[in-house]
């Protein structure tokens, strides 16, 4: 097993100031953290998000998810082998899940996009001894401009192989047969050697350019989107889309372009061009304004989340319920928020559009 990391200063601090200890049990909990964000994927990060933000749905899973054997992983992996007190366990897995997540947003953009969506706009604020949410906006910006870096020249040269072999001076002496097998062998195995290194630049050449032609094409896309100023999912220009539809609608149409998580900076800058606004919308007006097939459609996912990704939960619950009414009560119960809870409009629409991009774009 790979050596933990030194434990970061961060983390002593954290650690020490919430529970008064500096020992062995800080040194399993911190051997755990790491673990954690070495190996997590945006399953780890949904039952960390909960438990980080102690989220009214549980963070082990509801009856129809399928996150108990992750979250018993996670836990058992947290506490790194030791005992956990009761008494001030779900504090302990609290700050231990924040931790993880802030070692997840080196690595993994998934579990910034968790986080942001997580606290809905400011409305979820957990008692932590760190920024978290602020931590996560700078991931998904430093994420954003690593991964739309232009790829120079030098990262595509491919390393020339060298085939390190000699023939023996007794195989030439002798002439003897096995001898002479066994350096066609070794030649064999050289050349191999090469061939696989030359194999391994060229893939990695290979994903450079892909990633590059993504990105392009994502670019393309969203330029000639925001000069139309034309919904494709409405058949409506901009300015004559209903403004409690707007958000939603020209969010998903962002998301669906982007292919690179965690999308580009100007996400924002985008809705606020193609005319959201700024304006405070009551959430519960805008599911509510979706037209219903929509609404079915875009919560067709079955990894829609009351804590990751309540937007779409709201559209989930609405389409299940088929009433305007009735799917608030519901909803309310699981994500500990008021449906009637108001956002600037700009803020609904990023907020969708990174739920999106939790839910159906991959790394």
């Amino acid at each position: 097993m790979a050596k933990a990391p030194d434990m970061s200063p961060d983390f002593a601090r954290w650690y020490a100031d919430a529970f008064m200890e500096e020992g062995a049990t800080r040194e399993a909990r911190w051997k755990g953290v790491t673990n954690i964000a070495a190996k997590g994927g945006y399953v780890d990060a949904e039952v960390l998000a909960r438990l980080a933000f102690q989220t009214t749905v549980p963070a082990a899973g509801r009856k129809s998810e399928e996150l108990g054997d992750t979250y018993k992983t996670v836990v058992t992996t947290l506490i790194g082998g030791s005992s956990l007190d009761q008494e001030q366990s779900a504090r302990e897995l609290q700050i231990l899940a924040a931790a993880a997540l802030t070692r997840l947003f080196l690595r993994l953009p998934d579990a910034a996009l968790a986080v942001t969506t997580t606290s809905f706009g400011g409305m979820r604020k957990p008692d932590l001894p760190m920024d978290l949410v602020g931590l996560a906006e700078n991931a998904l910006v430093s994420f954003s401009r690593r991964k739309h870096e232009r790829v120079g020249g030098d990262k595509l040269k491919l390393t020339d192989p060298v085939i390190a072999f000699e023939v023996a001076p007794e195989a030439i002496t002798t002439m003897d047969g096995n001898q002479w097998k066994a350096q066609f062998d070794k030649f064999h195995g050289a050349a191999t050697t090469a061939i696989e290194l030359v194999v391994e630049e060229q893939n990695r050449v290979n994903v450079l350019l892909h990633r590059r032609l993504m990105l392009d094409e994502e670019e393309l896309q969203m330029l000639w989107w925001l000069v139309g100023g034309h919904s494709q999912l409405l058949e409506q220009p901009f300015p004559d889309l209903d403004p409690l539809v707007r958000p939603l609608a020209l969010a998903q149409e962002l998301a669906g372009m982007t292919g690179v998580l965690p999308g580009p900076t100007s996400i924002r800058a985008m809705l606020s061009r193609a005319g959201v606004g700024t304006g405070k919308l009551a959430l519960r007006d805008v599911i509510n304004a979706a037209n219903p097939d929509w609404a079915k459609g875009a919560s067709s996912s079955k990894r829609i989340s009351p804590a990751t990704t309540p937007i779409h939960f709201a559209l989930e619950q609405r389409s299940e319920l088929g009433s305007t009414e009735t799917w608030q009560a519901g909803w309310t119960s699981l994500t500990g928020l008021a449906a009637d809870v108001s956002l600037p409009a700009a803020t609904l629409a990023e907020l969708f559009y990174r739920e999106f991009l939790f839910l159906h774009v991959g790394e």
